[in-house]
C-alpha cells in the first residue's frame, strides 16, 4: 500500500462527522504548535534540573561498567540539545555552542563547588559527543521530514 493511500484513508477517516466533531474540539491542528511553544519553558527547566543533579555531592561510586558515567553525560546532553533545537529552531547554533562551553563550565564548578566531584575532559568530551548526536539526530530527522513532504507532494 502506497503513501498516497494510506493518507487517502486517513483524509477519509478525518471527514467523517464523528471525528471531526472530535478534532473540533481538541483542535488538532494547533496541538503541535501549543507543544512547540512550550518548548522554551522545557528546554530552561531541563537545563536547572541537569545543573543542579550535576553539582550535588555524590558518594563514591564501587565498581559498575567504568563508562557509565561518559554515557550519561552524552545522553543528558543529547536531551538538552534535542530541547534546546526545538525551543529555539532558529538559533541551533548558539544551543550548541552554549552548551558546549555549559558543559565546560559544570566541569569547573564540580571541581570547585563540590567536595565530591572533581572536572574531567573525557565527561566535557562526553557532553560535546552528547551534543553532536543530538546533531545527527536533528539533521536525520530534517531529512526524513523533507523527503516524506516530498512524496506527498
Amino acid at each position: 500500500m502506497s503513501r498516497s493511500s494510506n493518507l487517502s484513508d486517513l483524509n477519509l477517516l478525518l471527514d467523517q462527522p464523528q471525528v471531526s466533531e472530535l478534532a473540533n474540539q481538541v483542535n488538532m491542528k494547533q496541538l503541535p504548535q501549543k507543544t512547540l511553544h512550550m518548548m522554551p519553558l522545557v528546554f530552561w527547566a531541563l537545563f536547572a534540573i541537569v545543573t543542579v543533579l550535576m553539582l550535588v555531592e555524590l558518594a563514591p561510586k564501587q565498581g559498575g561498567w567504568p563508562y557509565w558515567d561518559k554515557v550519561q553525560h552524552a545522553l543528558v546532553f543529547a536531551a538538552l540539545a534535542s530541547v534546546g533545537y526545538l525551543a529555539f529552531p532558529q538559533k541551533k547554533r548558539w544551543v550548541s555552542l552554549g552548551l558546549v562551553c555549559y558543559g565546560a563550565l559544570i566541569e569547573w564548578l564540580q571541581s570547585v563547588l563540590t567536595m565530591t566531584r572533581m572536572a574531567s575532559a573525557s565527561d566535557w568530551l562526553a557532553d560535546v559527543a552528547g551534543i553532536l548526536l543530538a546533531i545527527q539526530i536533528s539533521l536525520a530527522l530534517a531529512y526524513l521530514a523533507n523527503k516524506l513532504q516530498a512524496e506527498i507532494q
